[in-house]
Order: C-alpha cells, then sequence, then structure tokens
C-alpha cells in the first residue's frame, strides 16, 4: 500500500512493509529514502535498505539470490592493464566461468594482487573505503564506459597512483575493520524457481548436448558441453538451449552448407559438363576439388567448381598442367634428356635425368617445356639471342669468342681482346657500349 502523492507513509505502515520483506525494524522510520537500521528475519544480518527500495522488490542484501554473495566466502583484487596505462580495484568470488576477474583478465588486465576474506561484506566494505579515498582525491574513474563497459567506474590513471600504493589502502582498511562477517551455512539462496541438476543434464541431452561439467546453477549461466551429433565443445546456456532451441554453430553451419549446396548443384553440374567433365560424385561446394572425369581424354582430374566456372580449364591434363609418364618422357627425350627415374608425377617437380652430353642433371617437365635445358655444360637453347648474332655482336665490339655462347646475355663469355688480353664478359656489358678491356683503357688514359 502506498501513500497518496504529497503525503509522509503512515509509520506502521512503513513497518508493515519492511516485516513483509522479511526484515525488522530496529529504529524508527524517518522517510522512504532514508537508511533504515534493520535486522533480517532469515539470516540475522543488520542491513540498512530504504522503504523505496523494500517496495520495488529488494530485500536483505545478504539473502539476495543475484549480485554479489555477501555472505559467501569472496576477495578484493588489484589488476593492471599495461597497455591502458591504468589500475583498477574489484571485488567478487572469482570463481566459475563467470567470474568478473577472469573477464577482465581475457580483456589484458593482469592481476598485481588479491586477498580472501570470509565474506562478500567484507571484502564490500573494504573495497567501499578505498574508492572513497581515491575519490576524494580525484583519481577515479579514469577510463570510460566505452573503453570498459563493467567496472570503469573503479579505474585510476597509472601515471597518477600505482597499484602498489592501491594495495596499501587495502592492507591499512582490513586493519582498520570494525569487526567480520559471520559467513552463512550452506548454500546461497537460489531463486524462487529451483532447476533439479539431474533433470537439467537429462533435457540438455534431449537437445543434442552431452554436459561436460555439472549443472551450474543458474539458467543463464554458460555451460560446457560436447554436441553429440558433430562432437564440438561449445557453451550454451540452458536457457538458450530450453527456451530458443539453440543448437551447435558447427552442425548450423554444414546444413546450411549442406542447402546451399543442394541449391547449387544442378547449376554446378551443367556448368562442368559444358566444359568437358563428367562429375563422378555430388557437387561438393564451389571450393572443394571436384572429382570427374574429362570427356576428351578420358582421364579422371579434379578441379574446384570455382575455378572451372571463373573460365580455367578443367582437365589439367588436357591443359598440359600435368602430363602421364610416357608423354612426360617423350618431352624431356625431344629435348635431349634421358630419363633416369619415373616420372615424379608434377611438372615442378625435379627429375633426375641424363643429358646428351653425358651430364647428370636435376630438371623439371616445366624447364623442358619452356625451353630451358638445365645442363651446364652444354650451351643453352631456346634463349631470344642466337649464338651467331652474338658472336658477330662480340666481334663488332672489338672482341673475338673463345668460347661458345654460354646463351643467356647475363653469362660470363671468355673472349679476346683486340689488344690480345683475354678476359671474361657478358653480352649484357657489350650490348651497354663496352669497347675495350681493362689494360686498353689505363693504357687510353694515360
Amino acid at each position: 500500500m502506498r501513500a497518496a502523492a504529497g503525503r509522509k507513509t503512515d509509520p506502521d505502515i512503513a513497518v508493515a512493509a519492511m516485516r513483509a520483506a522479511g526484515l525488522e525494524p530496529l529504529e524508527p522510520y524517518a522517510t522512504s529514502v532514508t537508511a533504515w537500521r534493520c535486522r533480517c528475519t532469515t539470516c540475522g544480518n543488520e542491513v540498512s535498505p530504504t522503504l523505496m527500495k523494500i517496495r520495488a522488490g529488494g530485500g536483505c542484501k545478504f539473502c539476495a539470490t543475484h549480485g554479489i554473495d555477501l555472505s559467501g566466502p569472496s576477495k578484493v583484487y588489484v589488476i593492471t592493464h599495461q597497455e591502458w596505462k591504468a589500475v583498477k580495484i574489484g571485488i567478487g568470488a572469482c570463481t566459475g566461468y563467470t567470474s568478473r576477474l577472469i573477464q577482465h583478465e581475457r580483456q589484458g588486465w593482469q592481476l598485481h594482487q588479491a586477498r580472501d576474506y570470509t565474506t562478500g561484506a567484507a571484502a564490500y566494505d573494504v573495497e567501499q573505503a578505498v574508492l572513497g579515498h581515491l575519490h576524494q582525491a580525484g583519481l577515479i574513474p579514469f577510463l570510460t564506459s566505452d573503453i570498459m563497459p563493467n567496472g570503469w567506474t573503479e579505474t585510476c590513471s597509472a601515471a597518477r597512483i600505482t597499484a602498489a600504493e592501491v594495495w596499501a589502502m587495502v592492507d591499512e582498511e582490513t586493519r582498520s575493520a570494525e569487526k567480520p562477517y559471520a559467513p552463512r551455512t550452506g548454500g546461497r539462496p537460489r531463486a524462487a524457481v529451483l532447476i533439479d541438476a539431474e533433470a537439467a543434464a537429462a533435457e540438455m541431452r534431449a537437445c543434442g548436448y552431452e554436459p561436460l561439467v555439472p549443472y551450474p546453477g543458474r539458467t543463464n549461466a554458460t555451460w560446457p558441453s560436447r554436441c553429440m551429433t558433430c562432437g564440438h565443445e561449445g557453451r550454451p546456456t540452458f536457457n538458450a538451449v530450453r527456451n530458443a532451441g539453440q543448437r551447435c554453430r558447427v552442425c548450423r553451419a554444414k546444413e546450411t552448407q549442406a542447402k546451399r549446396a543442394a541449391t547449387n548443384a544442378p547449376k554446378a553440374q551443367e556448368t562442368m559438363r559444358a566444359a568437358g567433365l563428367q562429375p563422378l560424385e555430388p557437387y561438393p561446394g564451389s571450393q572443394t576439388p571436384w572429382r570427374c572425369r574429362c570427356t576428351t581424354c578420358g582421364r579422371e582430374t579434379s578441379p574446384t567448381y570455382s575455378n572451372v566456372n571463373s573460365g580455367s580449364k578443367g582437365c589439367r591434363f588436357c591443359a598440359l598442367n600435368s602430363a602421364t609418364d610416357e608423354r612426360a618422357s617423350a618431352e624431356v627425350r625431344a629435348a635431349g634428356f634421358e630419363p633416369l627415374e619415373p616420372y615424379p608425377g608434377r611438372t615442378t617437380d625435379r627429375w633426375r635425368c641424363r643429358c646428351s652430353c653425358g651430364n647428370e642433371v636435376m630438371t623439371r617437365l616445366s624447364s623442358v617445356r619452356s625451353g630451358t635445358t638445365g645442363c651446364k655444360k652444354c650451351p643453352r637453347s631456346g634463349g631470344r639471342t642466337d649464338p651467331a648474332t652474338a658472336a658477330a655482336e662480340a666481334r663488332a665490339a672489338g672482341f673475338e669468342p673463345l668460347e661458345p655462347y654460354p646463351g643467356k646475355t647475363t653469362d660470363r663469355w671468355r673472349c679476346r681482346c683486340r689488344c690480345s688480353t683475354a678476359i671474361t664478359l657478358t653480352l649484357t656489358s657489350i650490348r651497354g657500349g663496352r669497347t675495350a678491356c681493362g689494360t686498353c683503357s689505363r693504357g687510353a688514359t694515360r
């Protein structure tokens, strides 16, 4: 029952409201927004809520089923963040997967020091006293809610106060505490609706999850479980699985891919057949190799639908990206090599062969196809400059070749200068304007 607007609440009505909430007043009623010292009839602790909070649904802070457990074990911690150059003080039970301290560590905070207390109330008093000193000194808050949504009001600048100095305040407030709070016997009170742990586990299994740890105690707490279909380990909440039908994200992704593949399969098969490939298995997806048979050469090949659809040739054998042992051997023999071992399987693999000059070399089918012999003892063929043309250019510059043209313009070539000095040079230097050796140049200088 609430008083009419503009009128003060009757003290008898206020006392009745507090007793209905399980609180026995220890002093006369003042106003609805004034802290009212009472004793909880459930746990026996003294608390000082306001009548306004009681009317809004509040009660004894020690018997609360949410927030910090003031009657259970807790700790005060001081943490630092190097990147943000910040120091923070906080309290909490710091246990379980939803621990606030663990959440801070995931954001880059590092623990400086922590102390355990028998009750959360004792830890809360110490924290509030330290925060009061920091607030009076104008040190808090330092970070904003945009940077740190949870706990930004308890942060300080590390440039103005160190973690050790904050911890010294914690030590001082702990020593000056008036009296310890009595811890609660037994577990923390639960909400009105309790969930049986075995029934919750059975319900999770019925939804396709095998719990890896016991029921965490709350429907909205993460519950590490393993998907009974694909084996993926996740952390769904019991509330999401029970009410929203949340399923394994890996299974959902696979189902989405399967639906997409079923929709695109007719078009993909038509595209592959148009490229001369007959699929030998169902459409696996655009990026997965698809086993097909080439209708031109009859060989099996495994291109991806993405590559074929973008215009590339589907059959690697017809595109000369690969070859059989007979075809590869015939190609290297035509280039003057005799294979000394079977074809390794890919055009870029090193292949031990013997050159027509008798030299044993390691070449590649791709090199043979590009015109490079790979034999250093033989004049290189397939270059852009003909050996006769190269010799004519050397003679025109005043150099007489003493050996055949090596094949590349950057290869060193032994020649004789017009002054009869034997030198080594490159066709590139001749084309760059070289017409004399070092001996001729020094003589011209003198």
